[in-house]
């Protein structure tokens, strides 16, 4: 019984391996025989935009597709948003489909990745079809210009919220708006499908909501109604030029967001010192003196927000102090700024955004930093000069004076190294006092002229 069972067995096995060679011989031959018939032919399956174009060379798909979309030029749309609509044309908007690229794309369907990968995707075209969209070679000018002149009669500009504040930290804000824009992407791409419509379409404008960078809602949850450092400085208002200056630069920096771990950058804000941004000549400090430069004054500016910024407990990321001491700041405190050179840098290590808000009032200019205070709650600052510098007289032989007589050209200063502490209190209690910067103020000597010319 044994031997009986066992033949029966190993004529099962045998038929079991002949029967799937042949299989796998059928297979072979249908493979290749497709392989070789579908070389030069669109696979079967394949349609562009709707038209089935699977089995049919490159020359037949396109002049059936060419017939297919034969008029699409004249094409006509209706572009609807709320009670308004525009009669339009597709090609005089520059929408401009692609005949020659779509069926070259369509003959790449199933013949990428390796063979197996293709075999697999070319079952599945096979059993399920695949659309392809067709290729737009548009006229990005003519859409660009279109929707230019679409956008002036339905978009709405975002309005952000503009926070203000006073010498006293009285905060003020104004209202915001949603803005809206027309979707352009999404409208391009709905345009383009009508192409291959057999009839007229109406199409809704799709448009986008445009939420400004600062709203009502965000200033009260990041905290931007309270005020974490305030400074005010006291400038001259007879110096047209230089208050001009100050001006611009304090409007560069104000509503100014910084996002937390953000540095925020006075020369990236303000930007060149040139005429064509508005800036006058006015008095600058370069190698301890002062002469004309584009841009004077503006270094009130960004030594007002320094000190902003210190009382804030923000961190110092950069900051280099005058060769000479300024009259409207005191010593340690001041923040000098050169385009492309000396900036002062700023950075938020608070866990929400921050705001900087600047003001004007002749003669006072106040910045101030607005945001959610976090675990301290009073910030001290002082100035501690540990060394001065005399200053040194120089005289100079001049020819044209006559001899015992003299005449002072420079009046000497004296010179101050100068550390600045910053002290925090924190919630708990706990004070923590940190070194935030030491300043050298070298001396300017004191110069004559002394006369050497003979009676």
């Amino acid at each position: 019984m044994e031997s009986v069972s066992k033949s029966r067995l190993e004529i099962v096995l045998l038929s079991s391996k002949i029967i799937f060679g042949i299989i796998l011989f059928l297979g072979i031959i249908m493979s290749t025989t497709y392989l070789i018939w579908s070389e030069g032919r669109i696979l079967p399956g394949v349609k562009v935009g709707g038209v089935r174009l699977g089995g049919m060379k490159a020359q037949k798909g396109t002049e059936i597709f060419t017939s297919e979309v034969k008029g699409f030029a004249e094409k006509k749309v209706v572009l609807v948003y709320k009670k308004r609509q525009l009669n339009l044309v597709l090609n005089s908007v520059g929408i401009k489909l692609d005949v020659p690229e779509s069926i070259a794309k369509a003959y790449q369907v199933g013949r990428t990745g390796p063979f197996w990968r293709q075999m697999v995707s070319r079952w599945k075209i096979y059993r399920h079809g695949y659309n392809l969209r067709p290729v737009y070679n548009n006229n990005r000018t003519s859409i660009n210009s279109f929707y230019h002149l679409l956008e002036a009669g339905i978009g709405i500009e975002p309005i952000r919220s503009i926070v203000g504040i006073n010498r006293e930290g009285a905060i003020t804000y104004s209202n915001s708006r949603t803005g809206i824009v027309i979707d352009q992407d999404k409208l391009t791409e709905i345009m383009e499908d009508a192409v291959l419509q057999k009839k007229d379409t109406v199409i809704e404008i799709p448009i986008k909501k445009v939420v400004p960078p600062l709203t009502e809602d965000d200033i009260k949850r990041w905290g931007m109604d309270q005020v974490l450092g305030i400074y005010t400085t006291k400038y001259e208002v007879d110096h047209k030029e230089r208050v001009n200056n100050l001006m611009i630069a304090n409007s560069a920096i104000h509503n100014v967001i910084v996002y937390p771990g953000q540095q925020f950058s006075f020369n990236t804000w303000v930007g060149p010192r040139v005429t064509e941004a508005g800036y006058k000549e006015a008095p600058v400090l370069y190698l301890g003196k002062l002469i004309p430069g584009v841009g004077g004054g503006i270094c009130q500016v960004s030594s007002t927000l320094y000190n902003a910024a210190l009382l804030a407990n923000l961190k110092i990321i950069q900051r280099l102090n005058h060769t000479v001491p300024s009259s409207y700041i005191p010593l340690a405190r001041d923040a000098t700024v050169v385009y492309d050179g000396v900036d002062l840098i700023i950075e938020n290590n608070y866990d929400n955004p921050i705001l900087l808000v600047s003001n004007v009032e002749p003669p006072y200019l106040t910045v101030a930093v607005l945001g959610r205070k976090t675990d301290w709650k009073r910030v001290e600052v002082e100035t501690k000069i540990v060394n001065t510098y005399p200053y040194k007289t120089r005289s100079i032989n001049d020819p044209l004076l006559a001899i015992g007589t003299q005449q002072k050209m420079i009046n000497g200063r004296k010179g101050y190294k100068v550390e600045l502490w910053r002290t925090i209190e924190y919630l708990d209690g706990s004070l923590k006092k940190e070194l935030v910067n030491t300043s050298i103020y070298p001396a300017q000597a004191e110069e004559y002229k002394v006369g050497v010319k003979p009676d």
